[in-house]
């Protein structure tokens, strides 16, 4: 992991960093949070509109864009086609029998094997109209399918990773459903037979619908495994769970904590107790005189900040060679990232004198695939991630990054995975979802809290 740079401010806080080479300096905060690199742009709930009309009109070209109130209202008058069904009601999937949820199966498989040019949207809670702008029924909130556990359905009874992502999407005061399913590599089909579907059958959309009886013929099946599309990477970016190798989805959820603390001034000095005073003519042991501030600012960043980490996978049947993923976020959207060492360490009250902050912040100077750089200016924080080549089937867990938001918001996050087998970067969208509750720990609080030099008796 190779460090450019890792700032934050917070309203009452004090906020220390580490730069190599550095000693660590102190900042009184005010309101946002700052920090971070793979290659994120964030859409936060601060951004102006005029903002968010930038972000819009640059994604609709892009492959795996974020649905908009512009596209989905061109969308509507749209007649149902190879890239477009329209849904009145929700698919039926939490304790939904096989039978039942085969036909979203089948109709994601169908748009995955239709033979077009553009990715193809199922707008659910949409009724179709004839000749007119599709009407908005909506659907209900609870009536979302969840966009991980969906993954994992479809993914696990196919012969190959399949590119679509679910969507929950609120326009004209009601929520629709969008699922969003991008060009890709065929034939996709099923491995074992599953409700009402066949196992090995090449189910295709063709013109508004998709008959099972009519699947793909040989001839069909054959000129899909042609043409450049088998040639180009296929790589996805998605959230990977901290401490295991688990996907985590494209969108998360953080519970965290904005502790409130004495101000620095107010906090004491910790004073050995006569346990320890002989200790003191050691040249092994030092009382950590700042311990309680110490404990203060760690208290305050471990609540706020959570590890974060994503993972790149090549779903493709070629090799993806030179892949470089980006992230970034507009500076304005009270949304920060670190590097672990920026983290403090849980201080102790005693401390070996020869041991010494700046070891934990040496790094190798080599580059690993996974590696995370943290960059920053005045507009905008970035990610980026070094995955090297990607092996067809190989994934790359990115180094773990800290994030952390000062208020409750979903923060829309831009990416872009770069491979020199991609004729144009893909483009894709992460969301985190924070919810932020405030405590307060009053200096009494501090002196309560575990001591780990308490244990230390040599």
């Amino acid at each position: 992991m190779t460090k450019e740079h890792g700032v934050a401010s917070l309203s009452g806080a004090i906020i220390r960093t580490k730069t190599i080479g550095r000693a660590k300096s102190a900042n009184r905060c005010g309101n946002t949070l700052t920090g971070a690199r793979i290659e994120l742009t964030g859409t936060g709930n601060g951004l102006t509109d005029a903002r968010q009309d930038n972000y819009q009109v640059r994604r609709q070209t892009a492959a795996g864009a974020r649905m908009t109130p512009a596209i989905f209202e061109r969308l509507l008058y749209e007649e149902e086609s190879t890239t477009l069904d329209f849904k009145r009601d929700q698919y039926p999937f939490v304790k939904a029998s096989d039978d039942e949820k085969s036909e979203l199966l089948k109709d994601i498989l169908g748009f995955a094997n239709a033979w077009r040019r553009s990715e193809a949207y199922i707008l659910i809670g949409v009724e179709d109209v004839r000749g007119g702008r599709g009407n908005v029924v909506g659907i209900r909130h609870s009536d979302h399918l969840d966009d991980h556990s969906l993954q994992q359905f479809v993914n696990n009874l196919i012969n190959r990773p399949l590119l679509f992502h679910y969507q929950a999407f609120g326009i004209e005061g009601k929520q629709v459903g969008i699922i969003r399913v991008e060009q890709q590599v065929r034939p996709v089909y099923l491995k074992r037979d599953y409700g009402k579907l066949q196992k090995e059958k090449v189910y295709v959309r063709r013109g508004s619908s998709t008959d099972p009886t009519k699947p793909a013929s040989l001839d069909e099946v054959a000129r899909m495994g042609h043409g450049s599309a088998a040639e180009q990477a296929e790589l996805t970016v998605e959230f990977a769970a901290v401490g295991r190798d688990d996907s985590m989805g494209t969108s998360v959820a953080f519970q965290t904590e904005f502790c409130e603390t004495p101000p620095r001034e107010d906090i004491p000095d910790y004073g050995l107790g006569r346990r320890y005073a002989m200790l003191e003519t050691s040249s092994l042991y030092h009382t950590n005189s700042g311990y309680y501030r110490q404990l203060a600012e760690y208290e305050f960043m471990k609540r706020l900040f959570l590890p974060m980490r994503v993972v790149v996978h090549n779903t493709g049947s070629v090799a993806a060679t030179g892949v470089r993923v980006e992230l970034a976020t507009p500076a304005a959207q009270e949304i920060s990232l670190f590097y672990p060492s920026d983290m403090p360490d849980r201080p102790r009250s005693r401390e070996f004198s020869f041991l010494g902050p700046a070891l934990r912040s040496i790094r190798p100077a080599r580059r690993e695939p996974g590696d995370v750089t943290i960059r920053k200016n005045q507009d905008r924080i970035r990610v980026e991630v070094e995955c090297e080549t990607l092996q067809p089937g190989r994934k790359v867990w990115s180094d773990v990054f800290y994030v952390g938001r000062a208020t409750t918001g979903v923060v829309e996050f831009a990416g872009w995975v770069f491979a020199e087998n991609l004729p144009q970067p893909k483009e894709f969208i992460l969301s985190a979802a924070f919810t932020l509750s405030r405590t307060r720990l009053s200096v009494q609080d501090l002196r309560s809290l575990p001591d780990p030099g308490e244990g230390d008796e040599d």
